[in-house]
């Protein structure tokens, strides 16, 4: 008896709480109605059609390829002028270190001027690091290396079009596992994007 007692006040309790739950589903997310009158259906037609006034100009869309496609061959024109200039585009670094001596500063400053007198380029700074060392440390010291780089750039208003990624020891030059292998893999690469 009692069983049934608590069975009947359960399909109580959930037939109340079905009806709750339409009524909240009408008040929140009304049900879209249904158009029967052939007149509200064409005045419909009408204004979807009106509020549509966008266009496509294949024109347009080819001229601004044609735009692009022109900056990207004055880009790379202007990154070969660049790399026939003896400007260096890998600094090195020594080992365990991320500083930046005067020679390799005199390179990032003719970056920055190449930058400035080219505002569609940006430039991304992969850092890299030789093979001694965990992984994550390697990974820290590339990014540091080419961090160092950046901040160079920025004294010249550049860092908006600098993006810094770290390789650490994941990509090397040389495979070799000596001295002069490992001062090639520690470096800092510049790529014109």
């Amino acid at each position: 008896m009692l069983k049934i007692t608590s069975l009947m006040t359960v399909a109580v309790l959930l037939s109340s709480c079905t009806s709750t739950i339409d009524q909240l589903y009408e008040k929140v997310a009304p049900r879209p109605s249904v158009i029967t009158d052939q007149q509200n259906l064409a005045d419909t037609q009408e204004s979807v059609i009106a509020a549509d006034s966008s266009s496509f100009r294949p024109q347009e869309f080819a001229g601004n390829h044609a735009r692009s496609a022109a900056q990207n061959s004055a880009a790379r024109m202007a990154v070969a002028q660049l790399k026939n200039s003896n400007t260096k585009f890998v600094l090195h670094f020594s080992y365990d270190g991320s500083e930046i001596d005067e020679s390799a500063t005199q390179e990032v400053i003719k970056h920055a001027n190449f930058m400035r007198n080219n505002p569609a380029l940006n430039l991304r700074l992969e850092g890299h690091a030789d093979e001694r060392g965990t992984r994550e440390y390697n990974l820290a010291l590339g990014e540091n290396r080419a961090l160092a780089v950046k901040e160079i750039l920025g004294l010249y208003e550049l860092s908006s079009r600098v993006q810094v990624i770290s390789f650490g020891e994941e990509n090397p030059t040389v495979q070799l596992h000596d001295e002069s292998a490992w001062q090639q893999n520690r470096r800092v690469e510049f790529i014109y994007q």
